[in-house]
């Protein structure tokens, strides 16, 4: 059964999508690739579909030899960090459920969000009371089987928190976003965010390439700590 607070001020709801409920939806292919998917940072929700930071677990090491469009459904666009059983790599996520969440006004897919062989789909829905009823009401047409959900009236603010950058990372950061340098296909390079900024192409680097490693190494401390699996 699906319930909705209806009290004032943000909500969020944690929905189970079993790995049986979603054989008809194209996203389930992703795990053909990867025994799991978790979401952890947000990139760019402004164009569809959205780009986010997620972490893939897999069996072949050698998977990303063939090239990185494994899967239609997840659009691969960089591979920041490898290692033999996981990576941390920037995608695109398409599918209709992820659609649906980013085509709801006031409504945005949060973390924890991921995607197992054995446990299907968890995934954190954040908004408002309208919003959310909005997405509910969505996501019952898309899978309408009877779906495990958690709902609070609180905003889920502790769970992961984002890393505090020194300011002039913060600022390359930010600007590399605004300008679309995650967006898909790239509409800037590190050259133009350094022009904008009126500093080097090389410091543009070190601090993307900093900035990444301290999203990237808090999110998992973060996610050890809480016991997360």
């Amino acid at each position: 059964m699906i319930g909705m607070n209806n009290n004032d001020g943000l909500r969020y709801f944690q929905v189970q999508v079993k790995t049986e409920q979603a054989t008809h939806l194209p996203g389930i292919s992703i795990l053909e690739h990867f025994t799991k998917v978790e979401v952890i940072s947000s990139v760019d929700t402004s164009q569809f579909p959205a780009t986010y930071i997620c972490l893939v677990h897999y069996e072949d090491e050698n998977i990303f030899e063939k090239g990185l469009n494994l899967d239609l459904s997840f659009q691969i666009e960089k591979i920041i960090l490898q290692f033999q059983n996981h990576a941390y790599i920037v995608a695109r996520v398409v599918g209709p459920i992820m659609a649906m969440v980013q085509g709801v006004e006031n409504c945005w897919l949060t973390m924890p969000t991921s995607l197992t062989r054995n446990q299907g789909l968890f995934m954190t829905v954040q908004g408002t009371p309208k919003a959310l009823k909005e997405a509910r009401d969505k996501l019952q047409e898309i899978i309408p089987d009877s779906l495990k959900m958690r709902i609070s009236k609180t905003v889920a603010a502790d769970w992961i928190s984002a890393p505090k950058l020194p300011k002039r990372r913060h600022e390359v950061m930010n600007t590399a976003v605004e300008l679309g340098y995650y967006s898909t296909p790239r509409k800037c390079t590190q050259r133009d965010i350094a022009e904008h900024l009126g500093i080097r192409q090389g410091t543009v680097a070190e601090h993307l390439q900093s900035a990444e490693g301290i999203i990237i190494q808090s999110w998992s401390k973060q996610a050890l700590d809480s016991g997360f699996e």
